[in-house]
């Protein structure tokens, strides 16, 4: 402890009068702002209270009440406070089942959505694959008809050959007669 001029100095921290003090404003700011709230708002507060803490400050609160009747409201309030926790926890719980359910639901409609986008891929794949077959078809006789086109050119182009070669230089056959050297025949 600190003495200054022979007494406690009241601004130490380990000042006895400053800590007792201090927890008396604590106290009546405690006091005060549970006279503000309602009491919702004052049981979601409680069930925040660690137990050990709020043991302590009952005990030291029931301290001076020594005889049985003492004991028996400490344990009454340590039932009521057992109580409004449990209320509080069936509360949470309820609330959390119906998130549960609530992402349930969601998660079974994420899973329907994607069974259909999957049904949807699959035809898709298969209308791929569909068309890939008949392009592939369509390519194999794309190329038959241009063989059987460069093939009917080479032929044409040979007949024409052939034409242009008859046109100048007749054939003999035997049963043909000669032709006249001064053109076309007369009938």
């Amino acid at each position: 402890m600190d003495y200054n001029n022979g007494l406690f100095d009241c601004q130490s921290p380990t000042s006895p009068f400053l800590g007792g003090l201090r927890v008396l404003h604590l106290l009546e700011d405690l006091r005060g702002m549970l006279e503000l709230m309602d009491n919702e708002e004052k049981d979601n507060l409680r069930c925040q209270i660690p137990d050990s803490t709020a043991e302590g400050v009952a005990e030291w609160l029931q301290g001076r009440l020594t005889n049985g009747h003492g004991l028996e409201a400490i344990y009454q309030e340590r039932l009521s406070r057992v109580e409004s926790d449990k209320e509080c926890l069936i509360l949470q719980v309820s609330v959390l089942s119906d998130q549960v359910e609530v992402q349930g639901e969601k998660i079974r409609d994420l899973e329907n959505c994607l069974d259909h986008n999957q049904e949807k891929l699959n035809a898709t794949e298969e209308l791929l694959q569909h068309e890939l077959l008949t392009r592939s078809t369509l390519e194999t006789q794309k190329l038959g008809l241009m063989t059987e086109v460069s093939s009917l050119n080479l032929k044409l182009t040979a007949v024409e050959r052939d034409h242009r070669e008859n046109e100048l230089f007749p054939a003999i056959t035997p049963h043909s007669p000669p032709l006249p050297s001064g053109g076309a025949q007369s009938v």
